[in-house]
């Protein structure tokens, strides 16, 4: 066969079928709109849809069936979509692809995948180079952003309770959570063990994060590198809200590590100490319940991924500021991972 008639990449979309509440027109034109971007990038697709609970599962059973032969697997949704799906491709040769139908998509960002337009992020994993990154742990469980507890996971939870009883979208459910907490406002007593020291605090939260976050209040939450081998830790030592708040304030006229009273340090290993013994750690913007201590640590290179050339970086700049929902695809044809593999026919 004629190079030009083969197709220029092989991916398997894994796209969770658990994501939001839209009809079942919705979720068809959807699909339609996911498999016309790649077809129009030249890149062969198939969707496999599964449960959110299933996700780290169905990504290590493609990356076992496509080794040899998927160019990539390709995570369809938001971080928590990102994050569960890139835990089965840990330690695989078959690289992580991010198409961002997410809120915020942070982790796409990082790595230079546009967000807004299908096509265009299609065209972006079709060109990208394929890299090893850091992903973190915490207690057995992996993530590819950060980690954090107190105020951010308590508002996810409190979100969580007013969407669910109140009915409200997502964005105002979270603004009223953001304003209830804040104003009980729980301060954590914490003792904070790294190879270098430990430092017994009380605190609104420690955040720990894969890599260096920017704590220039102009590029705030952003990442410049995913493989320094570190995790990056952050805390504040405040007495309450008020507090907090003169001290966020100094921040926004220099970087964080100016205002004495924030805590950093880039570091391999952290163990976050607690009295209470459960608490609920965030994860990716996801929350779960664990023991205390918590034993951070991270993991060299263990994930590959495609990452944006630095023209599709440049382009992303107009695209920042635009959010894009994350529509709820219902299932349609959902592919076993081996009978897929089996049809393939090669590698191109």
């Amino acid at each position: 066969m004629p190079l030009a008639l083969l197709p220029a990449m092989k991916v398997a979309v894994i796209v969770n079928a658990g994501a939001g509440s839209v009809g079942t027109d919705k979720c068809e034109e959807r699909v339609r709109e996911i498999r016309a971007a790649f077809a129009a990038a030249e890149v062969e697709a198939e969707i496999v849809l599964c449960e959110p609970a299933r996700l780290t599962e169905t990504a290590r059973q493609l990356a076992g069936a496509g080794a040899g032969k998927l160019d990539a697997i390709v995570a369809a949704g938001g971080d928590g979509t990102v994050s569960g799906i890139a835990a089965g491709l840990v330690g695989s040769e078959v690289p992580l692809a991010v198409l961002p139908l997410g809120t915020l998509n942070h982790f796409a960002r990082d790595i230079a995948m546009p967000s807004g337009d299908l096509e265009t992020a299609c065209r972006a994993i079709r060109d990208g180079k394929t890299e090893a990154i850091d992903v973190g742990e915490v207690n057995g469980h992996l993530f590819i952003n950060n980690s954090s507890i107190g105020l951010y996971p308590e508002a996810v939870m409190r979100r969580d309770v007013e969407r669910k009883q109140g009915g409200r979208r997502k964005w105002t459910a979270m603004l009223l959570a953001i304003a209830r907490v804040f104003k009980r406002f729980p301060l954590l007593s914490v003792c904070l063990a790294t190879p270098e020291r430990s430092v017994v605090t009380k605190t609104p939260f420690v955040f720990i994060g894969n890599n260096e976050y920017s704590t220039d209040m102009r590029t705030l939450g952003q990442r410049t590198t995913l493989d320094s081998g570190h995790l990056s830790l952050y805390t504040v030592r405040c007495r309450g809200r008020w507090h907090l708040l003169y001290l966020l304030g100094r921040a926004l006229f220099s970087r964080v590590e100016a205002v004495r009273s924030f805590e950093t340090a880039s570091v391999t290993e952290a163990t976050v100490m607690l009295r209470r013994r459960r608490l609920t750690v965030a994860l990716d913007g996801e929350v779960v319940r664990m023991s205390s201590p918590l034993r951070y640590r991270i993991h060299p290179g263990v994930l590959r991924v495609i990452r944006g050339t630095p023209e599709t970086a440049d382009a992303m700049a107009s695209d920042d500021a635009e959010v894009t929902s994350s529509p709820d695809l219902a299932p349609a044809r959902v592919v076993d991972p081996a009978s897929r593999a089996a049809s393939r026919a090669g590698q191109r």
